[in-house]
Order: structure tokens, then sequence, then C-alpha cells
């Protein structure tokens, strides 16, 4: 964490970042003014919640009490610190007796204002005092059971006493915004009904805004704000209004907490991040960052929070998502809740297309669901504008985010859960994974990425397609990993986050592209020697075309030969015998070597009678798979033309398909030799019989 104290939320009158010093002193001089025109008065320093209100206040109340011509004795009275109002009464007078001056002199005036105070006090509730010595305070509460001295008649005497106080007394009472309504009232009666002696003054600190919200609660309003209003403006003649922030303070600020934060974790943001964060600034979070405490609450969230995932996720990603944690918490609860699917891209409308919406359709839509978030009505389009910057496919048009930002379903999970959660790894440990095996084929790492890639195929190779640029030695070690990988993962005719074996092809693409060209036949002979190793190679050299990074020839050439050694030895066993997914190298040799170099000799095999015509038929049949299941198709006639010829199949096969029936139906016969035989037969019969029309 940084070194700034966010969480800080005292006074601090020694940083003067706001000009709050000049205030001061401005209140100051107006207090002396009201001092020379009234015998008591009742101010109010107002500002809201967090606007540096108590640091202001210590600011006039030092400088009350320096003050070179005319002192003030400042009683600084909490109404917090008393159980009930009878017991803020209590503290009331023993704070102003304890405030007079002392001595011989100011004996008797003292015992003066200490039976006022006797007369009025509540009994019973003296010795309850907590840190108060009451009974000096009571010079004769036998005075008041035996009703010698009225309450009125004590009250005259004590402002005689009052009266000749050379340094004015001022109450300071802080945080009135923080009591109860009824506490509220009782600490107004005190001050307008009971507190209202010659020389004594009043500086109440509130906000506005919650003191008329709580006004409003009790009986003196009844709901109305106007009356709360009013009843406000006859309890405080002067109001000391904390000047709001401009601007360009809350900028500097914002700028100074964010630059800080940066430097602790030695973030460097690019141009867009830096545009990126200013403009949710501006749309967004400037009407909600309006205070010293909000900014300072802001900032201690992100610095409390990133440390786990520095360099794990995207900065500006992170400190936009806290914001909404921060002062939006029935948007954040949605965004894993009911909105994610939408968010990342997920939900059935979003994938299929059922519910069309026009741009201004779906931002109608959204700004309903904020406002049922609970987010104000004036601070909804910022909301959802910083919405759009972090959930890109919120645009409807299909556009996805890259990288590491909280909008990449690979990375969504890792902003809520304030590090990386435990069926993910680390970018950090992966990067540092990588560096080994390409440093020193570590063999720890590199069982550390496989057993990655196999439980988590999709989201590793994400990861992986970032962190291979310039990894000659890695990229060899990775390619017979991503074999073995490819032949454990299945099939998958649709998915909303990538096709495996597809994001397997691209880094394996990657990976070939980054060997370097001394080591591209041994990449070639430790992955093509796999079971499915050179099926991925060819697969990738086939649809190497047009791209920045192309793949060097020679891949394409040793692929080629561990492709033809591969056939030559099939050639030595019956089809029959041989597994649907051994004669995939036969359509894999004619893509890689060309059909110019593979289709005589295959030809000669089926003239010499190496193999047996049916069975090539049959094994010509093209499977349908989805997931772990496969079903017959049909028959790749291309390949017989382009090989023998159609009409040598109908000549060797005449007599087998010389029998009228019912076609075999396509995707209902399971992958065996027989029903490939049986489909190969009844297409072929078809075949012929529609091209002899």
């Amino acid at each position: 964490m940084s070194q700034r104290s966010y969480f800080r939320d005292d006074p601090d009158p020694g940083n003067d970042r706001l000009e709050r010093e000049d205030f001061a002193k401005r209140t100051i001089g107006a207090l002396t003014e009201i001092r020379r025109q009234s015998k008591s008065s009742v101010a109010g320093l107002i500002a809201p919640w967090g606007a540096g209100k108590s640091t202001t206040l210590e600011m006039i109340v030092k400088g009350l009490e320096q003050h070179d011509t005319d002192p003030w004795v400042v009683v600084d009275l909490n109404p917090w610190l008393y159980s009930d109002v009878e017991s803020l009464q209590l503290g009331f007078f023993v704070s102003l007796r304890e405030a007079l001056p002392r001595g011989k002199k100011w004996g008797k005036k003292r015992e003066r204002v200490g039976n006022f105070f006797t007369a009025i006090s509540p009994m019973g509730k003296v010795n309850g005092l907590v840190g108060i010595d009451a009974s000096s305070a009571l010079e004769s509460i036998g005075e008041r059971i035996a009703g010698d001295v009225s309450a009125n008649a004590l009250r005259k005497k004590a402002e005689e006493v009052l009266g000749e106080v050379d340094s004015p007394i001022l109450f300071v009472m802080d945080d009135l915004d923080r009591l109860t309504p009824d506490e509220l009232l009782m600490v107004f009666k005190l001050v307008r009904l009971v507190g209202r002696l010659p020389n004594v003054y009043y500086l109440l600190a509130y906000d506005e805004k919650t003191l008329l919200d709580l006004i409003q609660q009790t009986s003196v309003a009844s709901g109305n704000r106007a009356r709360a209003r009013e009843y406000m403006e006859k309890i405080i003649q002067v109001r000391f209004d904390v000047p709001d922030l401009r601007p360009a303070q809350k900028e500097h600020l914002t700028e100074s907490a964010l630059s800080e934060i940066l430097a602790t974790y030695s973030i460097d943001l690019t141009r867009d991040e830096e545009e990126s964060f200013g403009v949710a600034y501006r749309d967004c979070l400037r009407h909600y960052l309006t205070t010293p405490r909000s900014i300072n609450r802001y900032f201690a969230q992100v610095d409390a929070f990133y440390d786990s995932l520095n360099r794990e996720v995207k900065f500006v990603d992170f400190a936009l998502v806290t914001f909404i944690r921060t002062f939006e918490p029935g948007v954040y609860k949605n965004l894993t809740g009911v909105w994610r699917d939408e968010l990342l891209g997920e939900s059935a409308e979003f994938i299929f297309g059922r519910k069309k919406e026009t741009v201004s359709e779906r931002e109608d839509r959204w700004q309903a669901m904020l406002a049922e978030a609970h987010v104000a009505t004036a601070n909804i389009p910022g909301v959802h504008k910083v919405l759009l910057s972090l959930f890109p496919r919120l645009q409807g048009d299909g556009a996805s985010q890259a990288g590491s930002g909280v909008g990449n379903r690979d990375y969504f999970d890792r902003y809520f859960s304030f590090g990386v959660p435990g069926d993910d790894i680390s970018d950090v440990a992966m990067r540092q994974m990588v560096d080994a095996i390409n440093e020193t084929s570590d063999a720890t790492s590199l069982n550390v990425v496989r057993a990655a890639l196999m439980s988590d195929t999709k989201r590793t190779c994400r990861k992986l397609f970032r962190l291979l640029a310039g990894k000659s030695n890695a990229s060899v070690s990775l390619l017979p990993v991503l074999a073995e990988v490819y032949a454990e993962t299945d099939y998958e005719f649709f998915t909303i986050d990538g096709n495996a074996r597809v994001l397997i092809e691209e880094l394996a693409r990657i990976s070939m592209a980054e060997t370097a060209a001394n080591r591209i036949e041994e990449a070639v002979n430790l992955t093509g020697n796999l079971p499915h190793g050179a099926i991925l190679l060819s697969t990738v050299l086939s649809r190497d075309v047009d791209r920045e990074a192309s793949i060097n020839p020679e891949f394409q050439s040793c692929t080629a030969e561990i492709l033809e050694r591969r056939i030559i030895d099939l050639l030595s066993r019956p089809l029959e015998d041989i597994s649907t997914h051994d004669f995939r190298h036969v359509y894999h040799w004619r893509l890689t070597a060309g059909k110019e170099a593979t289709d005589s000799r295959l030809k000669q095999a089926l003239i010499d009678g190496e193999w047996s015509t049916l069975d090539f038929a049959a094994r010509s049949v093209s499977v349908a798979t989805s997931g772990r299941s496969e079903w017959l198709s049909d028959v790749q006639f291309d390949l017989l033309e382009e090989v023998i010829g159609l009409d040598h199949f109908f000549d060797a096969l005449q007599s087998q398909m010389g029998t009228d029936g019912p076609l075999p139906l396509r995707h209902h016969y399971e992958d065996t030799i027989e029903n490939r035989r049986l489909v190969a037969l009844g297409q072929l019969k078809q075949r012929r019989d529609r091209d002899r029309l």
C-alpha cells in the first residue's frame, strides 16, 4: 500500500491544500464583529460530510484562542458524550462554569452561575455524569428543594455575572448531523431556551441537508421541508458556508491521489488508458468525488485491494470497478449477478440475436435497470457510460474486450475476488514459467503449463497467446504439449467462449512462427511423432495464409516427411485394421505434401491391392462429431475422384452395389468398418445411378 493515510478521517489543519486557512480567518473576523454587535448569537459552520468541516473548525478555534486583541474562551461540547438531554444540559452548565475566570474575585460570581445551574438541573442526573465533578457545581442543592430562590431570579444574577466576563465564551458543537432527530431537537432547545446568556456564543458545525432531513422526521416539521428550513433559520442567526471544492481543486486532489498510487505500484498508464480514465472522470466520477473525504474514501479502496492484483488486471478497469463498488453498491451487486451474462456476451439474447434492439432501446433499457439499482437519476447517464467503457459488448455491435480487462470473461472474476481465483493461474506466474521454459527448458514449469492447458484449455491458450513472442525455445517445448492436449480435446460444434481445438491450433501457429529455423526439424519430430502431432501441424499449415507472422516453409517439408513415413507404415496394414484417426493422416499428407506428390502413391496401392477398394471408399466416409460422440456422414467423392476416379469404384464394387434397398441414413451409424462399408456402398450406388441419368 501507499504511504498516504487515505483512511484517516481526523481534522488535518496542518495540511491546507484547499485554502481553508483563508476561510477560517474570514470567519474569525466575522465572529469578532458578531461579538461587537450582539451579546449572544448562534452561528452555523455548514458543509457536506467529508468537505473538511472539522479541519476548518479546528483552524477557527485555534485562531480564536490565539487572537491578539480579543481572545475567546472556547468550549468544545460534544453532544455524543452524553446519554440523554438532561445529561447534556448538566454538561453544558458544568462546562460553562469551568470556562469562567478563577480567583477570589470570581468566587461568589461563580457561585451565582452554579446556583442558577442547580435551580434548573434535573434531579437525579447530576451524579450520573461521567468524568464531571458535579458536587463542585452544586453549591447548595438545599436551596432548590426549599424553593427559597426562583430560577428566573437566579438566571438574572447569572446573566449579570456573565456580562462582566472580559473574554467571550464560544461553545463549539461539531457533528450535529450525526445525532438522532430527537437528540437534535433537544440540543436546539438547550441552545435557544437555556443557553442564550450574555457573552455566550455558539458555533454549530453540520451538514445542512442531513440536518433538514432529521428535522423533517420530527413533529416540528412533520415531513415538510420548508418548515424544517424555517425552524433552522430561527436557531441559526449567522451562516458560515464552507466553500465547495472548485473543479480545479477536485481534479488536483484526484490527480494527486491517483499519481501516488501509480507510483506506489510502478504503473505506467498508456495514453489510451489515461484517456479512458479521464473520460470516465469527466462523464461520471467527478459528480461523486466532490469532497476530500469522498476522494480519500475512493482511493483508499483502490489502494487497499489493488496490491493482490498488481500486474494481474488492467489498473484503470480495476479503478472503475472499485468506483462502482464504493459509490453504487446496487450496481456492483448486479455486475456479478443478473447482469453478468449480458455484460460478457453470454446471454442467449446476445448470442442468437433473438432480442432485436435499436441503440436507443438498449440505452433506455439499461438506464431503467440502473434506476432499479438505486442510481440517482442525475447520475444514470454517467454510470451507464462507465459500464459501456468496461464492457464493450453492451454496445451491441459484437465487440469483445481483449487483454486483461474486466469485460474479458477470462479475467472478470479477478476483479471481484480481489485476487487470482483458485481455478485460475496468475499471469505473473505464467509469464515466469514461460521464461523459465525458454531459458532452461524447466520441466516443472512445463508440467504446470501442461496441466493448465488440460484443465482450462481455452483460458490458458488465450494467456499464452501474449507470452510467446520472442520465445523460440519455449515455443519448441510447447508444441508437443499442445499435441497432447489436442488429442484430449473434444470437438465443440458451438461454444460461447471459443472452440478449444481452434484455440490450440492458433497457439500452435504462434509457436511455429516463433520457432527458430535451426530448431524446426527438432520441433516437427518432437511433435509429429505423437498420435495427433502431425495432424495438428498439418492443420495449422493449411490455414497459414496471409498471416502477419508467417511460418517458415521448412515446417511444411518436415511435416510432409513425417506424414509420408506414417502413410508408408499404413500401406503395410489392411485398411480394416486402420483406425479412423490413423486414416486421417492420408488426408493431411495430401494437404501438406500436395496431391501431385501423394495421389500416385495412393492410386498404386489400390491398383496393386495393397489396400482394398471397398475399404478405401469406406475409410473415405467423413465423420460428424459432437463432443466425444461421432456418427458417419458422407463419402468424400472428391478424394475418390482425384486419387483414381469414381469409375474405378463403380466397376470394382458393381456386384456389391447391385441389390436394391433403402439407402443408409446419414448421421445414424456408429463409426465401425462394417457400417462404413454399408454407408460407402449405399452412397456410391446413389452417385452412380444419378451420374447415369
